[in-house]
């Protein structure tokens, strides 16, 4: 199946899923699309790909809700007709154009499309013993290993929370935890300034805002299997900079002090400033669990560590996929 057709077919099953009042949103490849609707899970492919279709119609995939788990449904459209498959609901072309159909009638009459997935047609074939434990270990279990604040925060929780009835998103924003160190004094007409401090805390590596953060709380471990990891903006080096910048402001002292010449008073300020070369950071990327609750078209962000609602979101923007 050609890219162009892949991506059109994939706009039309997503529109047919979503007149069945699925909440679906578009997966990385090898996968098409992801479908939810209640207490069922849809993961859907678009492909004549043999290789493709025999991995996809193999494999067992999981979806993980807080301390719930189920078994994913699998929905394959292909145009060859002699695709053969075992455990996967197969739509064709007339399949295709049936629901494509009824979902355009759906949105006109404002009704809800009645989907008939049906039952796929499972067949137990005999296989090597060897072959068993080989689709076990493909199967993803966790996500990648990353410091992260825990998930304390159940996506039930979540969507309660929020008082929202839908769906929720597991993302992971990056911050930069950092640490700095000042030291150094100056003398000015007898008067020592120190500028010795220390400092702790974090900045969001998309947005640069600012948050309090306990490094005792971080954990090194896997995240969640199908959490969104969101890729850092801001770079180390202007972190540092920015930091720096900071402590000096804040350290920044004028003093004013009063001496005599001959029958005059005098008073005289300085501005005593650290120097930069005595203020040392150190920065590790940390990420925070938020939960992303979309219920119709209203979007409430949830702090995962904390179960925290967001006044602001924790990247640029909410963006609906």
């Amino acid at each position: 199946m050609e890219s162009g057709t892949r991506e059109k077919s994939r706009n039309v099953l997503k529109r047919i899923l979503e007149a069945a009042s699925y909440d679906v949103e578009e997966v990385g490849d090898p996968l098409d699309l992801s479908a939810i609707r209640g207490e069922t899970a849809l993961l859907v492919l678009c492909s004549d790909d043999p290789e493709t279709i025999r991995y996809f119609d193999s494999m067992t995939y999981r979806l993980r809700t807080g301390d719930d788990e189920m078994v994913c449904r699998k929905l394959l459209f292909a145009l060859d007709p002699a695709v053969q498959t075992e455990d996967c609901i197969r739509w064709g072309a007339d399949e295709f154009v049936l629901y494509a159909g009824r979902a355009t009638l759906a949105e006109v009459l404002g009704q809800t499309l009645i989907l008939d997935m049906g039952q796929p047609a499972r067949v137990i074939v005999s296989e090597p013993t060897e072959a068993a434990p080989a689709v076990e270990e493909e199967e993803p279990e966790e996500g990648p290993e990353l410091p992260h604040l825990p998930v304390q925060v159940t996506e039930k929780r979540a969507c309660g929370i929020a008082g929202l009835h839908g769906s929720a998103k597991c993302r992971f924003i990056p911050y930069w935890c950092y640490h700095y160190v000042s030291s150094g004094e100056r003398e000015v007409k007898d008067r020592l300034v120190s500028f010795d401090a220390e400092g702790a805390g974090a900045i969001n590596a998309i947005n640069g805002m600012k948050m309090d953060l306990d490094p005792k709380t971080v954990e090194q471990g896997a995240v969640p299997f199908g959490s969104e990891i969101v890729p850092a903006r801001l770079v180390r080096e202007d972190v540092e900079g920015q930091l720096v910048r900071d402590v000096v402001d804040r350290l920044t002292q004028r003093v004013r002090f009063r001496y005599e010449k001959g029958e005059a008073i005098f008073y005289e300020e300085k501005i005593l400033k650290p120097d930069r070369n005595n203020i040392t950071v150190d920065l590790e990327v940390v990420y925070v669990p938020v939960w992303q609750v979309r219920g119709g078209s209203k979007i409430i962000e949830v702090n995962g560590f904390t179960g925290e609602i967001l006044s602001m979101p924790m990247d640029e923007g909410v963006e609906l996929l």
